[in-house]
């Protein structure tokens, strides 16, 4: 028989565990506004209340969009944001929440305001640009000649800042806001968004029990007014 101190010890070390437990590991390729290293971003703090009305805390990494799929995938990590709905049909241990964290709006960059773009199909005649992993703009330019996937957001504007090609595809948001917050100079939006689609959240499919308590509790920030209060605090400046 252990002695009572012992037992107690093991008492208090599970229940140390199981809170340990409570914390998953969300990942996205997402910057300012919508994530930010630090979490100040309003998908960040969506997410966090939302999990947070579950009973449960995350922590944020960012990551490359390609790798922040494989490692979901792989199960590295329990979650990513966010993502086209469609994304688990290449993935099969991706599950999405079915309850949109908001929406994305794809636009096209370039450094000639005269260009005519209005459409993904209106992109064919010239060389674009587009991040790895980023399934609309992907599905969108599949049968286009000359198309470039790159890493990350930094490579994106440098392709198109040293000319190498004509057009990125971009969200339009966190374009116009990286063109700001670094004084680029001589680079656009060129006409209304090619897209407007829902984004979503995917869990590695071992939490697949969450996916509809989670699904609910977006639904209700939207009904009670958080999700709207959240975005307007980080967006209201801008």
């Amino acid at each position: 028989m252990f002695p009572r101190r012992v037992h107690l010890v093991l008492a208090f070390g599970l229940a140390g565990a199981l809170l340990g437990a409570q914390t998953l590991s969300l990942v996205t390729d997402d910057v300012y506004p919508r994530s930010t290293p630090d979490g100040r971003g309003f998908e960040d703090r969506i997410l966090r209340e939302a999990f947070r009305r579950i009973g449960l805390a995350v922590r944020i990494t960012p990551l490359p969009s390609e790798r922040a799929v494989l490692n979901v995938n792989q199960g590295i990590d329990d979650g990513l944001y966010v993502k086209v709905a469609g994304v688990e049909s290449g993935y099969p241990n991706l599950v999405m929440v079915p309850e949109s964290v908001c929406d994305y709006e794809f636009a096209a960059f370039g450094r000639d305001p005269s260009m005519k773009i209005s459409g993904y199909p209106s992109l064919a005649t010239y060389s674009v640009a587009f991040i790895r992993g980023w399934k609309n703009p992907e599905a969108a330019t599949a049968s286009m000649k000359t198309v470039t996937r790159v890493k990350d957001d930094q490579a994106l504007f440098e392709m198109l800042l040293h000319g190498r090609v004509d057009i990125i595809v971009y969200e339009a948001l966190q374009g116009r806001v990286w063109i700001r917050d670094r004084g680029l100079e001589g680079v656009y939006q060129l006409g209304p968004p090619l897209a407007t689609t829902e984004m979503f959240l995917y869990l590695n499919a071992r939490h697949r029990d969450l996916v509809p308590r989670l699904a609910s509790a977006l639904k209700s920030m939207k009904a009670d007014g958080t999700w709207r209060r959240i975005v307007d605090s980080v967006l209201g400046g801008l």
